[in-house]
């Protein structure tokens, strides 16, 4: 996920897909989800082989408050696999504060 705006006072992030939910730095990871890292406004997370559509994304800020929430359609392109078998896959979000 790319943050645009006020990507500085994003402290965590948050991605649902409406059964799974995990949030980042410091959850522990849900199911086959987790945070992975954040490299200034970038925000990376693995959902392993899932590519939901649609899903919750919210921004919060200091002391937790909720600074933003969208529901989105990630852009899901393939990455490895093959077209007969599937295979894992990345989204793009962008989300603006």
């Amino acid at each position: 996920m790319t943050v645009h705006g006020d990507s500085a006072s994003v402290t965590s992030l948050e991605i649902c897909d409406g059964e799974t939910c995990v949030r980042g730095p410091g959850d522990t990871p849900a199911d086959l989800w987790s945070y992975v890292d954040r490299d200034g406004g970038t925000w990376n997370f693995n959902l392993g082989m899932s590519t939901p559509d649609p899903v919750t994304v919210r921004a919060f800020g200091v002391d937790d408050a909720l600074l933003t929430e969208v529901v989105i359609s990630p852009e899901w392109v393939r990455v490895g696999g093959s077209e007969q078998c599937g295979g894992p896959h990345e989204g793009t979000v962008d989300l603006t504060i």
